[in-house]
């Protein structure tokens, strides 16, 4: 139990959040001002008198105001503010029983596997931070008075993501906020942290995950422990349990990864808090060892005695060293450990026996049967290091790139179910492809097909990459030989025309502006949204906006980003929209509204819609069908009957019509959700209806508007008609709505700074 009586008008807090940078946009994170003011107020109501409690903060613009409301005489958190709130101002602390230190921001693991909680004046390529763990260092040192405070907490919301390959360089060594030896090493410490070594601490709704729910058992175990049973706190009541409150944390998150909406494993580390230490692992716990896996942890630690050779004690000592930089659980008591501490402590790593493997027998070849060995312990093949810098490369591309790794897959191994999102998942998915005995594992012969097809600059990252691994696994010989293979195999590509950007958009060159418009949230139509530019594989983004914004709002913002990033009749609009709003009629909205120069979006631009929902279930049948469309006419349009109004009516049509590029419907609006979900889920890229007619008088328009055209032309085609129909208002032009999916340029990775 953590529960200690407790004053709280004797206790000092010190709340630091940084979401402003000094670098671009893209750096800033929208976000920890408001996590800072959620754990100030809830400090406050404990009983924490508000002169006790220090608050550095960079806000963004927007939340300056709430951050002045909530805290007056807040200070920057610029670098010599912090060190010299931690570094001079603890010191002045004086017989109080708690500290609390609170930090929200963007952080990285630099260089030596250091965690570095980013500064304000961090730019793109100068990456300055502070050490996070000598938070927790200096507070056992003579900065915080060896009689002034009897025990720490401290919280750290912010990631702990690896640098990609080749900015490392842009990041300094982070800054230690002393040196000074620990004169009080008994001090108890309560250290939490968003998530564990190497990974992306999550933000939801403008408020840290984390932080969110540390605030959630907070309150609960507080107002549990309100011995007045007021829940306006008792500063002469019952102290908090913080085993519980991080259980119920711990239970959030379960239930988060339980429904697929989060993978953060939060950690936490109590160092003397009942006169011991201990450290919450990191990650999922590790399942006992069935009988065969025992079998080959003792062949393992068998092995792994060989390898250490005549100089055990030494080269353990080594080995410990160097994997110290890769593990994220800290190394074996016992110093140096001997080789089944050493195995133990792999097993508590992912990719930690191949690794262990890995630096043990550097210059010793590795038997085929050690190899089995690994794999059926940990189901993995990659070292830790090489597993990291995989998802760092894969995180380079853009979402269209990632696509294209797992299709080679899919071409390569016939797999069909290859999450490309997220690089992390797609990495674990081509891994699972465990290589056999002496033969070039088949993530490599992926990689090679792809580097070789694609010849871009991330391209050429992984097939030195893959080279590599090889030379590690002993198969250069074989790595060059399916290295010619898929060079062949990539002219051959090239010489076929398939290499080409078969997304370019049908505008004369000028890319498209696309839109991200989330589903409306409270009340009336209120929407968060994000805009990007995007001109073959150029994409740079625009805008962001986490406040919901009302659909008059969001148009003005739109017609301004176009006025300054689009041109007029060439530049393809698209809005990425949920199944629920297909029918929004985006190309209807008014540019320079109650001014002289009215007109409709539809008229200047290209506009079309687009639905990314049901795509994963059948986007091989997505992408034969948009290659179609090339050579297609509308006269080669699937025609779906009025009466067909059902997921499984439509559904059995489509199935039947697998090569139709798209369709046209005439449904009712009373059931084309369900018609609508049936062409997401097959595939249907090109999808056609009259938003106001229904039945034959839909179908009589339809047939008439749409004519004999080349279904390329149809977004310019419409964007006429719809000019046609500002000046006649009898005109059915405005009432076209065109889906326009196509595969190969899918929604940008979002603008999400979410991850600190």
């Amino acid at each position: 139990m953590t529960a200690v009586e407790h004053d709280w008008r004797r206790t000092h807090a010190v709340i630091v959040a940084v979401e402003r940078y000094n670098g671009s946009d893209a750096l800033n994170l929208d976000g920890p001002v408001h996590d800072a003011i959620g754990m100030r107020k809830w400090l406050t109501r404990r009983g924490v008198p508000p002169e006790n409690i220090q608050l550095l903060a960079s806000p963004m613009e927007r939340n300056r105001a709430a951050l002045e409301a909530a805290h007056p005489d807040y200070r920057p958190a610029e670098r010599a503010n912090v060190r010299k709130v931690f570094r001079e101002g603890l010191s002045h602390i004086d017989g109080d029983d708690w500290l609390w230190v609170y930090w929200a921001g963007h952080g990285v693991q630099a260089r030596g596997g250091r965690w570095s909680l980013l500064y304000p004046e961090t730019s793109d390529t100068d990456l300055q931070g502070l050490d996070a763990d000598s938070l927790v260092d200096l507070v056992r040192t003579d900065h915080l008075r060896w009689d002034a405070v009897d025990r720490v907490t401290v919280v750290i919301d912010a990631c702990r993501q690896a640098l990609p390959p080749g900015s490392h360089e842009f990041a300094d060594i982070p800054q230690p906020l002393t040196d000074w030896p620990q004169t009080r090493s008994d001090r108890p410490v309560f250290w939490m942290r968003a998530c564990q070594a190497g990974a992306v601490a999550m933000e939801q709704d403008g408020a840290g995950r984390f932080t969110s729910a540390l605030l959630r058992q907070l309150e609960a175990a507080g107002a549990d422990a309100d011995a007045d049973g007021d829940g306006g706190g008792d500063p002469d009541g019952a102290g908090l349990d913080l085993d519980r409150v991080w259980r119920g944390v711990q239970d959030e998150f379960a239930q988060m990864r339980a429904t697929g909406s989060s993978r953060q494993y939060p950690t936490m580390h109590v160092i003397n808090w009942e006169q011991g230490e201990r450290t919450v692992r990191l990650g999922p716990p590790a399942p006992p060892l069935d009988p065969e896996k025992r079998r080959f942890r003792e062949t393992l630690v068998l092995e792994a005695s060989g390898l250490l050779g005549a100089d055990p004690a030494g080269s353990a000592g080594r080995v410990a060293a160097r994997l110290c930089e890769q593990f994220t659980t800290g190394p074996p008591a016992t110093t140096p450990p001997s080789a089944e501490e050493l195995v133990d402590w792999a097993l508590e790593n992912p990719h930690g026996t191949v690794t262990l493997l890995a630096e043990l027998s550097t210059h010793a070849p590795v038997r085929t049967e050690i190899r089995k060995a690994c794999h059926v312990l940990q189901d993995q093949w990659l070292t830790r290091a090489e597993y990291t810098e995989l998802v760092a490369l894969l995180g380079r591309l853009d979402e269209r790139g990632r696509y294209d790794v797992a299709e080679e897959a899919r071409a390569l191994f016939g797999l069909v179910d290859l999450s490309f999102h997220d690089p992390a998942v797609l990495a674990d998915g081509l891994e699972e492809l465990l290589p056999k005995p002496d033969q070039l594992p088949q993530l490599l012969r992926v990689v090679e097909r792809f580097a070789a097809v694609d010849e871009g600059a991330v391209a050429a990252d992984l097939r030195a990459w893959s080279l590599r691994c090889a030379e590690r696994l002993g198969l250069k010989g074989q790595l060059m030989e399916r290295r010619g293979e898929a060079e062949e195999y990539a002219e051959g590509v090239k010489a076929a025309g398939l290499a080409q950007d078969q997304g370019a958009p049908p505008s004369d060159g000028w890319g498209s502006i696309q839109i991200r418009l989330h589903p409306p949230s409270g009340a009336g139509q209120r929407r968060r949204y994000e805009v990007w530019t995007r001109r073959g594989e150029d994409v740079n983004a625009l805008a962001k906006e986490d406040t919901p914004a009302s659909l008059e709002e969001i148009q003005r913002d739109i017609d301004g980003l176009l006025s300054a990033h689009a041109r007029t009749r060439d530049t393809l609009v698209e809005f990425f929209v949920a199944s629920t709003d297909l029918e929004l009629a985006v190309h209807r909205w008014q540019l320079d509204a109650d001014k002289p120069l009215e007109r409709s979006l539809g008229t200047d631009y290209p506009v079309v819609v687009r639905c990314t929902e049901l795509r994963d279930n059948q986007r091989h049948v997505w992408k034969r069908r948009w290659e179609r469309v090339d050579s297609a006419g509308t006269e080669d349009l699937e025609w779906l009957p009025a009466h067909l109004d059902t997921f499984k009516q439509v559904h059995g049509v489509l199935q039947g019509q697998e090569d139709a590029p798209g369709v046209v419907l005439t449904t009712p609006s009373r059931a084309r959700s369900d018609v609508f979900n049936a062409c997401l889920f097959d595939g249907v890229p090109v999808l056609i209806w009259h938003g106001e007619a229904e039945a034959a008088a839909a179908r009589a328009e339809l047939t008439a508007l749409l004519g004999t055209e080349r279904l390329r032309s149809l977004p310019q085609h419409l964007r006429k008609l719809r000019s046609a129909s500002e000046a006649d208002e009898s005109h059915h032009g405005r009432h076209m709505a065109l889906l326009w999916d196509d595969p190969h340029r899918p929604l940008p990775d979002q603008l999400d700074l979410s991850a600190p």
